[in-house]
C-alpha cells in the first residue's frame, strides 16, 4: 500500500518547544482511505499523541486529483515535556487503520529547545499534566516581597533624593532592598511596613524600621527630609490619605514608582498584558496624568518620568516603559 504525504509542521531542522509542539500535514492512504482511523506521532516508540479528525484539503484533493470531499488534513498540538534533554529528535508518524494496523509514513529531524517553561512564574499552566480548571485566585496572585532593589529605580533615586546625609523613610519598604543602598551611600533611613512577615525579616537583617497599619506614620510632622514609596500605591486603600500622611512627615521631596498602565493599549495589538498588572492586589492603576493629578493634590511640583524599558515594543517598533517615576516636591 502506497500513502501520498506530506508533514508540514514543524519544518526540518526547526526550534520547537516540547510543551507546544504543532503539527500539521496531510495524508492520502490511497485505497485504505477509508480504513485510516488515526494519525500517530511517535518518538523511538514513545507515543507522543494522536489525531482521528482529519479535515478536507481543497489544495491537496486538486493536486492529487480526488473527490473534493476528501479528507487529508490533519493537526495536532502536543505537550511531550518528556523530550527535554537531546538538542534534536527524530519525528515518526504512522497511519493507523481500523483493522488495528499500523504504517510508518514519514520522519522528521526537529530541533529542540532546553529551557522548560513549567520552571517559569506561573509555569504549572504549561504543565500538559495538569487538568484542574483554574480559578481567578490561581492566576491573579501576589508574590513574595522583593528584598533586592531595581538597578534602574535606584539609580533613578540616587540621582533626584538628593546628596547624603538625608533622613529617608521608605514607606512600604518591604525587605529593605533600598533601604540597604541607601544606607551604604550615607543616608540615614527608616522603613515602615505593614506585612509582619517582612518586619520579621527586617529586625533580623538589623534594619531600622516600624511596623504600621497603613493608614497613618507614627511619626512627627517634618521628621524627615524625604521619602521614597516604590511600588506601594498600587496596593494602597486610599492612596490620597497616604500622600497627605507622606506630606506631613518629610520636609522635602517624595519619589514614588509605580507600574505603568500606559503600556496596555500599546500592546493590545502583541495581544499582552504587563506582568506585573496581575498582581491580585493591585487597588489602584495610573498613568502619568493620573499619577501627577493624584501628586498635586498633597505636593506644590510634580515630575513624572519612565524607567525598565519592556522587552517588548509597540508594533511600529518603539520603546515601552514598564514603571513611573515621579518626583514631587512640597
Amino acid at each position: 500500500m502506497t500513502i501520498n504525504a506530506r508533514i508540514e509542521l514543524p519544518e526540518p531542522g526547526s526550534r520547537n518547544d516540547p510543551l507546544c509542539l504543532r503539527i500539521e500535514g496531510w495524508l492520502h492512504a490511497g485505497g485504505r482511505h477509508t480504513e485510516l482511523f488515526a494519525v500517530e506521532v511517535y518518538v523511538r516508540e514513545l507515543l507522543l499523541g494522536e489525531t482521528r479528525v482529519l479535515v478536507p484539503r481543497p489544495d491537496v484533493t486538486e493536486n492529487l486529483d480526488l473527490p473534493a470531499h476528501t479528507r487529508t488534513g490533519f493537526a495536532l498540538f502536543l505537550g511531550a515535556p518528556e523530550l527535554f534533554g537531546p538538542d534534536s529528535v527524530r519525528l515518526e508518524f504512522r497511519a493507523r487503520f481500523s483493522d488495528g494496523r499500523s504504517e510508518t509514513f514519514a520522519f522528521r529531524d526537529v530541533g529542540l529547545i532546553r529551557h522548560d517553561h513549567r520552571d517559569n512564574d506561573y509555569g504549572i499552566l504549561a504543565r500538559p499534566d495538569e487538568t484542574r480548571l483554574f480559578h481567578r485566585s490561581d492566576i491573579y496572585g501576589s508574590g513574595p516581597s522583593v528584598a533586592v532593589a531595581n538597578p534602574e529605580c535606584l539609580e533613578l533615586i540616587h540621582r533626584y533624593i538628593g546628596s547624603p546625609p538625608l533622613r529617608i523613610i521608605d514607606v512600604g519598604c518591604g525587605l529593605g532592598g533600598y533601604g540597604r543602598a541607601l544606607r551604604a551611600a550615607g543616608h540615614e533611613w527608616m522603613g515602615v511596613e505593614v506585612k509582619p512577615g517582612d518586619c520579621a525579616e527586617l529586625t533580623r537583617l538589623g534594619l531600622p524600621h516600624r511596623q504600621v497599619d497603613g493608614r497613618s506614620l507614627p511619626f512627627a510632622d517634618g521628621a524627615f527630609d524625604a521619602a521614597i514609596c516604590i511600588e506601594v500605591l498600587e496596593h494602597v486603600p486610599d492612596p490620597a490619605a497616604l500622600l497627605a500622611e507622606m506630606r506631613r512627615v518629610i520636609r522635602g521631596r517624595l519619589i514614588v514608582s509605580v507600574p505603568n498602565l500606559e503600556l496596555i493599549p500599546y500592546m493590545h495589538r502583541h495581544m499582552v498584558v504587563p506582568w506585573h498588572m496581575l498582581e491580585g492586589d493591585h487597588n489602584n492603576f495610573f498613568t502619568r496624568a493620573s499619577l501627577r493629578h493624584l501628586l498635586k493634590s498633597s505636593f506644590r511640583q510634580v515630575e513624572v518620568l519612565c524607567y525598565a524599558r519592556h522587552p517588548l515594543s509597540t508594533p511600529e517598533g518603539l520603546p515601552l516603559y514598564y514603571h513611573l517615576f515621579a518626583v514631587a516636591d512640597l
